[in-house]
């Protein structure tokens, strides 16, 4: 008996590290891709935006890179580490018969896929400008690499609803996470599914919604009354 409720004392502080660890890593990943809003969304080009007006988007083509190339590199990495933990912290809720800690993973996995893979479209032409001397400045290429990432972005935010709303559900039926953010993830997750139609507002809430996540991974109040049940004998 004693034996068994030191395997489970021992899983629990596992469990506990690698939360704190998701959540060191999931501030991490918000304060290293924040400036790539801050840096691209003021000059951002529009429907209307003409050739001279689009070129104008990657004046700064050293600044735009490291912003929005190099810094988000290591978000990337920084949120895969956070994901690994929020699945860890919801499957050891979830216990062997659940799977919304699964759809949580697949989101994210998703999300951090087709995110970067629209990071990477978007710096393509300014990465081009600043490798190849003899590369001909094209307008036209702005437009349609601009266009491609968008609807990245959009897709990628369909991840996002899945991990947010599988977070959610984990988190009402067990209490892993307080009710009011379980509660606000259904929220949190519609805004992602209509990213295409407020898409930075909806991109800054889902980042947000992580950075919540990871402080209360950090200071250690993720865990409900399933997590932390003990056999009465």
């Amino acid at each position: 008996m004693r034996r068994r409720v030191s395997e489970q004392s021992g899983g629990r502080q596992t469990t506990d590290r690698a939360a704190r660890l998701g959540g060191i890593s999931g501030l991490l990943y918000v304060i290293l891709f924040i400036p790539a809003y801050i840096v691209g969304t003021p000059d951002a080009p529009d429907p209307a935006s003409n050739e001279q007006g689009v070129a104008a988007y990657f004046d700064e083509v050293a600044t735009f890179l490291f912003f929005n190339g190099t810094l988000s590199i290591f978000a990337a990495f920084f949120f895969v580490w956070f994901l690994g933990a929020l699945h860890g912290v919801l499957r050891s809720a979830e216990e062997e018969a659940g799977w919304f800690s699964s759809v949580a993973l697949a989101g994210g996995v998703v999300f951090v896929t087709l995110a970067w893979a629209g990071v990477a479209v978007e710096i393509s032409y300014p990465a081009t400008l600043g490798r190849f001397l003899d590369f001909e400045p094209d307008a036209q290429l702005v437009f349609l690499t601009l266009a491609l990432a968008t609807w990245l972005y959009h897709f990628c935010q369909l991840g996002t609803a899945a991990m947010v709303s599988a977070t959610s559900l984990v988190a009402l039926e067990t209490g892993v996470l307080p009710r009011w953010l379980a509660l606000a993830g259904f929220a949190v997750a519609l805004l992602a599914l209509l990213h295409f139609l407020v898409p930075l507002l909806a991109a800054l809430v889902g980042m947000l919604w992580v950075a919540v996540v990871s402080v209360l991974m950090l200071i250690g109040l993720v865990g409900g009354p399933r997590a932390a049940r003990q056999p009465a004998r």
